[in-house]
């Protein structure tokens, strides 16, 4: 028997959909000049993006039964047994050009992490909701914090990508540098 379900939603931030729509626009606007092959072509492009989108919000779900404390995304599928769960730390985590994220993150007796919630698609109601049916003392932090404030004050709750996001930016940047310039000399040998 399912005790609560929570399910994402952007009605609370209705201008999130905005850069969605503009970009299905402006791909259907770039593929009319082809015609009927080119609207087609650029539905198709559009669909990379709608088709994450609409998949997350459809999908996606948190799920509190008398045993689990269960967090599906798109593609993921995250479950803590509720007996672990000692205590929530909730804050607004903020990023370098990202939307402030409310974050759940449920913790074991020892501190460590079982759960994060991301509550960026879930209305602050929605989350006290959880909250309050968890019925874990919770640590809410008085203004929004880095992911390295969060790490600080509770060590290994917050992944290293999030810590570093110009560094894992650069990584990634440098890679793909790296492994086009690796294909380019394969290529540039292959011809001689």
């Amino acid at each position: 028997m399912t005790e609560l379900v929570l399910r994402p939603t952007v009605r609370h931030r209705p201008l999130a959909l905005i850069p969605v729509i503009v970009f299905v626009g402006l791909c259907v606007y770039a593929g009319a000049a082809g015609g009927t092959t080119g609207v087609l072509a650029g539905l198709a492009v559009a669909s990379l993006v709608v088709v994450p989108v609409a998949g997350h919000l459809l999908r996606s779900r948190i799920v509190v039964t008398p045993s689990e404390i269960s967090v599906r995304g798109f593609v993921t599928h995250k479950r803590a047994d509720r007996y672990q769960a000692a205590s929530i730390v909730r804050a607004t985590v903020v990023a370098p050009r990202a939307p402030a994220n409310d974050s759940l993150f449920v913790l074991d007796r020892d501190e460590k992490l079982l759960l994060r919630i991301h509550g960026v698609n879930y209305p602050t109601a929605d989350l006290d909701r959880l909250v309050e049916h968890l019925r874990l003392p919770t640590v809410t932090a008085d203004r929004p914090l880095t992911a390295n404030q969060v790490a600080k004050q509770y060590h290994g709750i917050v992944p290293w990508i999030e810590r570093h996001p110009y560094k894992f930016g650069f990584a990634v940047v440098g890679a793909i540098v790296v492994l086009v310039t690796v294909i380019s000399l394969i290529i540039a040998a292959t011809m001689l």
